[in-house]
């Protein structure tokens, strides 16, 4: 597993250069943190990276083994967890994990679930709807969802926001476990985070 991609460039409100000709290789069983101070682009390509905005020139590719991956499915090999995605409220964590579950076309196990509730220490709240969890349950809770169908490769944007430090030791061992022969990118300033990675692509370079 390896993403490329090749002069890479964004644009936003019609003449706001983020970033230009941005060619880089993200490689298997490394772990990477994008850095640049505020404003220079870190979320817009994470968000590029995994397709879910467009970049205005240059290709993001995920190839496997030597083939290249059709953006359309490029979903199925990776989690992301960012303090700005929605999850739904309203439900129940089980309730929640089966919908994914199905989404993802993998099999819904209760007892898998309760497990991976008790790995995040969400446990003692599966009766509990999601949006009385404080802001770190939460923030758990949308890990947990990332990691359910197993993926290759982890994008995480400020993964630590609204964590204490028994969720932040929560996440550090699932960031270790599940990327040991994937790929990790972390878009982030702060230096626990950064820690983390191998190695630093800072934006601010492509301007």
């Amino acid at each position: 597993m390896k993403i490329s991609i090749e002069n890479l460039s964004k644009v936003v409100n019609q003449n706001e250069l983020v970033f230009k000709n941005l060619t880089f290789t993200f490689e298997k069983n490394k772990k990477y943190a994008l850095v640049g101070p505020n404003g220079s682009g870190k979320s817009t390509l994470l968000k590029i990276l995994s397709h879910n905005i467009k970049p205005t020139n240059g290709r993001v590719n995920f190839e496997i083994e030597g083939k290249i991956i059709p953006d359309n499915q490029s979903f199925q090999y990776y989690g992301f967890i960012a303090p700005y995605l929605t999850i739904y409220e309203e439900l129940l964590p089980l309730e929640h994990i089966k919908i994914v579950a199905k989404i993802r076309k993998i099999p819904y196990s209760k007892e898998i679930a309760m497990e991976l509730l008790q790995e995040f220490q969400l446990e003692k709240h599966y009766l509990k709807p999601i949006k009385f969890f404080s802001s770190g349950m939460k923030q758990r809770m949308k890990f947990l969802l990332a990691l359910l169908h197993k993926p290759s490769i982890l994008f995480l944007d400020e993964p630590f926001s609204n964590l204490d430090e028994i969720g932040i030791k929560i996440f550090e061992k699932n960031i270790y476990n599940y990327t040991k022969n994937g790929i990790l990118i972390i878009a982030s300033n702060d230096n626990r985070e950064i820690s983390l990675t191998d190695f630093s692509l800072n934006i601010q370079n492509y301007k």
